[in-house]
């Protein structure tokens, strides 16, 4: 018998990896959209409770940073399985005893739910590198998609439980952590060991090219922040200034994240013929214009979340993409470091600046502050022109 495994069971394998990026990244996406219920819960102001959302989210990327090379000689998914394990802490947030020191209790439970997240994701992209049965970019695209189609699927979850039964229906969300970690062993998912020779083998069979991991880090950390600030304030928006029900903003977000999923698996199939940096310039290029409009229509019109789903399905290709050019980046960093840093330090980056756009808000409102998504994206296509003219 063949000791490498057969296409469908690497299959297998990357859904049992997805459904576990899926829930971690899940619980991390529920508690922004209730920062509404949450302040009349705590009592709390929203800048101090947008601190610990970004603390959540902070956390669950600065971690990625250590966890990216520490295990790089190990081959079993036990981080993976107990950074979902992890996650799920994030459910109690939302729904703790209010008292004095509510603000110090939510970020412990932040911090330790943000490393469970953090976990995941280096360690989980390592194994789906080891999936050399199907094209790169697919199977990051899968993998990433995966993840925040259950960030933004976490907005739709918590604001409904929330609308209809209370905070206090959140903490059962936990009861899918260790249903999502049972198929990493059933599957037998396993992490590769870091070679260069089958890296270059890789990218010489895939096609992608490689770039300097500098600026595609760069890159990576406007669309994050984009993503971040999309996602912590739009539901917000919707509810609090835009006057629609908070099930419906949480809904709006999910359509986004449907969108998104449907569009990077299609551009991540596509990409090896289009070209990695082509279709990246493509995405950023168009998703400007669209989110432009979007926040025109999105006060006036319901029917506007129509267009916020094409605009997913355009524009978030864009991040796996980085994640897919950074596993060949030339650098002098190993793979794990790049892993950690591309997929959690551009993130940390957005959580930061979430944190100095939180005090900004009581002055502004959350609507000016959602502008910065399309500047964010039109950065990204100076950035990305600049990359394809070095290599022509």
């Amino acid at each position: 018998m063949s000791k490498t495994p057969s296409h469908a069971h690497q299959w297998r394998q990357l859904l049992a990896l997805t459904f576990a990026h899926a829930v971690a990244d899940t619980y991390g996406g529920l508690v922004a959209p209730v920062i509404m219920p949450m302040r009349d819960h705590y009592r709390l102001s929203i800048a101090l409770l947008i601190f610990v959302t970004s603390l959540l989210s902070f956390s669950s990327n600065i971690f990625q940073l250590p966890v990216g090379h520490r295990r790089s000689t190990s081959t079993r998914p036990v981080l993976i399985a107990l950074g979902v394990m992890l996650a799920g802490l994030a459910v109690f947030i939302p729904c703790l005893p209010a008292g004095r020191f509510s603000v110090v209790v939510m970020s412990l439970f932040a911090m330790t739910a943000g490393f469970g997240i953090a976990a995941v994701h280096p360690e989980g992209l390592r194994a789906v590198h080891g999936l050399d049965k199907i094209p790169s970019s697919l199977s990051t695209a899968v993998f990433m998609v995966a993840g925040f189609m259950g960030f933004s699927a976490g907005a739709l979850i918590s604001t409904s439980l929330t609308q209809f039964i209370g905070l206090n229906s959140l903490p059962w969300l936990y009861l899918a952590a260790p249903v999502a970690v049972a198929p990493l062993f059933f599957c037998g998912v396993s992490l590769p060991l870091e070679t260069d020779k089958k890296k270059s083998a890789l990218e010489k069979r895939q096609h992608i090219p490689s770039v300097p991991f500098v600026p595609l880090f760069v890159i990576a950390a406007t669309l994050a922040t984009c993503s971040q600030i999309q996602g912590t304030l739009l539901p917000s928006y919707l509810h609090e200034e835009a006057g629609y029900s908070l099930s419906f903003s949480g809904f709006a977000f999910t359509l986004f994240g449907i969108g998104g999923m449907i569009g990077a698996i299609t551009w991540g199939a596509l990409a090896p013929r289009i070209g990695h940096l082509r279709v990246l310039l493509f995405s950023t290029m168009t998703g400007a214009p669209l989110t432009l409009l979007y926040l025109f229509l999105a006060p006036r019109t319901q029917a506007a979340a129509a267009l916020l789903a094409f605009t997913g399905f355009i524009v978030y290709t864009g991040f796996p993409l980085c994640i897919t050019l950074a596993q060949y980046a030339t650098s002098s960093m190993r793979f794990g470091q790049r892993m950690g840093l591309i997929s959690g330090g551009s993130w940390a980056i957005a959580a930061v600046v979430l944190w100095i756009l939180g005090p900004i808000v009581k002055h502004t409102g959350i609507g000016p502050l959602l502008h910065l998504i399309w500047i964010g994206y039109f950065a990204a296509v100076v950035m990305t022109l600049v990359e394809i003219r070095k290599k022509r």
